[in-house]
């Protein structure tokens, strides 16, 4: 767990009055109602929505806001009752991974990009603080799938150098990192929709550009520096370097390995981490995400079974990122799971996450993440476009009736109920469940729900 500082403190929802300052939380951040983590209380809306969440206990700043010893001006509080919990799908046993340190150091200027000593050009996507404006999905899109692209060529170029034994000069690949911190900043949905295109057998490479997208995302949430934010990135794009020094037949494997082959696979950080130690411009926080990303919170994670905060912030986030990534993935030994049903999993894993982090996560990405189909109460399908300030009810497309098994004209309706206006907004909808795109014939989804998005709301989507 994340240190708690002198002034936080932890008291019941019902103690909460305006003035107060909201530190965390005590409790399932699925059932939190809002999308930021930490704000001071102004207003009664938010203390309202507070009191009727299933959050028992909050944590507040005494240093940032009020103390519930001071004189309240609030309004009676509710008991709310706990709902039931999410559905728990039957949960198999991945290997989770976690990693990280803190580390402030900034990453290298921007500079002609070389991956393992070998000098390419890397392509400018963002320019200045233009490039770090945000801009909407369909803006971002287009530039994302560029990096994208280009991030694809740089990583299978240093996997395959590593393979050959070189070492790697990070001072080369620093800029690839700043072009996906400063593409999340721009639009946080953007590259992490385009990475999720991704076939089993190019998993190994994108992958890392996943991670990297992923813990940039998470950096944000967690309000982490500039600084510590591009080694985030970079720590993404290196964290499974190591796997090189695996033989492919292994990671490629359908089937279940063997006790040997699994004790040969998990050797994966230990190299990794010898290999960027002798890198050149690979910052220390980086080397131990590699290193420590399979450490679980608990202690029963590898190579040195490390517990608690002796695993460092940014491999914690790693470890959530890394097995999110893993497991909403085609793999060639498994099926991907729905983003949706991962995040349920993984909250049921205790003693491997970090709680706080993993919470943090979750509010990065949505409890339904851009592109996720999803079913309404009202009889549609839709895919998640855009999320909103109650995690759980994001702005969807509806673009396909259930009642008639017919496409229907594309429309725009928001769950939260904040501003909606299209004509087919009912107060009452609601998500009733994340759908498996396999199951209404959209095998071929992570390439249908772009296109869904970018055609205009009102028309024919296809």
């Amino acid at each position: 767990m994340i240190a708690a500082p002198p002034s936080r403190k932890r008291i019941a929802t019902r103690q909460l009055r305006l003035g107060m300052y909201i530190s965390g939380i005590d409790g399932n951040w699925l059932d939190y109602p809002f999308w930021k983590r930490r704000f001071l209380l102004t207003r009664d809306v938010d203390l309202e929505a507070l009191r009727e969440s299933a959050i028992r206990a909050v944590i507040i700043d005494t240093g940032k806001g009020l103390d519930v010893l001071e004189p309240t001006r609030t309004a009676p509080a509710a008991t709310p009752e706990m709902p039931s919990p999410l559905p728990s799908p039957p949960t198999p046993t991945p290997t989770p991974t976690p990693a990280v340190r803190r580390d402030t150091r900034g990453g290298a200027p921007r500079s002609p990009v070389g991956i393992a000593r070998v000098e390419v050009d890397i392509p400018r996507f963002s320019a200045g603080a233009a490039g770090r404006a945000p801009v909407g999905l369909a803006e971002e899109f287009d530039r994302a799938r560029e990096i994208v692209s280009y991030a694809r060529r740089t990583v299978t170029r240093l996997f395959d150098e590593v393979r050959l034994g070189k070492a790697i000069d990070a001072t080369h690949l620093q800029p690839l990192a700043d072009e996906i911190a400063a593409s999340v900043a721009r639009n946080r949905c953007a590259m992490s929709s385009i990475v999720r295109l991704k076939s089993k057998d190019e998993y190994t490479y994108m992958h890392s550009i996943a991670v990297s997208t992923l813990m940039v995302n998470l950096a944000g949430e967690l309000g982490l520096t500039a600084d510590q934010t591009r080694e985030a990135a970079l720590a993404g794009l290196l964290h499974d370097v190591g796997k090189m020094a695996v033989p492919n037949e292994l990671l490629q494997k359908p089937g279940a390995l063997t006790d040997k082959e699994l004790r040969l696979v998990q050797t994966h950080p230990v190299r990794g981490h010898a290999l960027l130690t002798r890198s050149v411009g690979v910052p220390a926080a980086a080397a131990d995400v590699c290193l420590h990303h399979h450490e679980k919170i608990d202690g029963t994670g590898y190579p040195h079974r490390l517990a608690g905060d002796e695993i460092s912030l940014l491999a914690r986030m790693g470890a959530v990122c890394d097995v999110y990534d893993a497991v909403t993935s085609e793999r060639p030994y498994k099926a991907p799971w729905t983003p949706f049903e991962a995040l349920v999993r993984m909250q049921t894993w205790n003693g491997h996450f970090d709680p706080e982090v993993l919470g943090a996560f979750i509010r990065s990405i949505g409890i339904y993440p851009v592109g996720t189909l999803v079913r309404l109460k009202s009889g549609v399908l839709a895919v998640v476009k855009e999320q909103t300030a109650i995690p759980a009810q994001p702005l969807v497309r509806v673009f396909y009736s259930i009642t008639n098994r017919t496409d229907i004209p594309a429309y725009d309706l928001d769950l939260s109920h904040a501003g909606a206006k299209h004509a087919f907004a009912r107060a009452q909808d609601a998500i009733v469940s994340s759908e498996r795109p396999g199951d209404w014939l959209m095998d071929d989804w992570e390439t249908i729900w772009p296109g869904l998005l970018a055609s205009p709301a009102g028309g024919d989507p296809r």
